[in-house]
């Protein structure tokens, strides 16, 4: 491991709005912090976004709605640490981040349930042959349904148009509805909100290389 990558490994575990935690797989038992040991400053609706890397996308939301709270989810500690350290020099109370696989947020949260779900850019595995780690794999979304409220929405924005014809089908086969879609985001003439608000790095690059964005806004049954 890089020395960097080391360091950032070591100081995350200090961070006050990082939960880092460790999984015994027998077991399904998680040590260490949990949800429970770790509260935003205010008690509000909670949103997460799975798969946030750096964090730059529940961070702009967190900046622009500071009435809701916020979780990045992510395995790299690595990434985590950008985002935590960005958060904390900003003296944002309503984002923190959680290291964790994401089949394991059931047991995680327990009782627990958020109010809104983003997945921003997920890895599209395209060599994947039947799609199971793709994050709207009929796995994942089962664990969407337990840790989000009824009715909540869910959101999917992506670059790579494989993801996005998967996802569909994807969400069509679970039983989700599919509240709209389109690949092509930014030409969509209407106001989608915290969907093209907001903005990453990656997407900024992707639009300036000429890459359409697809959007889907869904709620699972």
């Amino acid at each position: 491991m890089a020395k960097k990558k080391l360091m950032r490994y070591e100081e995350i575990h200090n961070f006050p709005n990082v939960i880092y935690t460790e999984i015994v797989d027998a077991e399904n038992r998680i040590v260490n912090r949990s949800w429970d040991d770790h509260a935003f400053a205010k008690a509000q609706e909670t949103v997460v976004e799975i798969g946030c890397g750096r964090g730059e996308y529940c961070i702009d939301l967190a900046r622009r709605n500071p009435h809701k709270n916020y979780v990045g989810v992510d395995l790299k500690a690595d990434r985590l640490y950008i985002g935590a350290l960005k958060a904390q020099e900003e003296g944002l109370t309503n984002v923190m981040f959680v290291r964790i696989r994401v089949e394991y947020l059931i047991p995680f949260l327990g009782d627990q349930k958020l109010s809104e779900a983003w997945i921003t850019f997920p890895d599209p595995y395209n060599r994947t042959v039947n799609g199971r780690k793709r994050l709207t794999a009929g796995s994942f979304l089962d664990v969407y349904r337990h840790i989000v409220e009824p009715g909540a929405l869910l959101h999917l924005k992506t670059d790579d148009p494989t993801l996005y014809e998967f996802s569909l089908e994807s969400l069509k086969e679970n039983g989700a509805d599919i509240l709209f879609h389109t690949n092509d985001l930014y030409s969509v003439n209407e106001d989608l909100g915290d969907a093209t608000a907001v903005q990453t790095t990656y997407e900024k690059r992707y639009i300036k290389e000429g890459r359409l964005i697809k959007y889907i806004r869904f709620c699972l049954n």
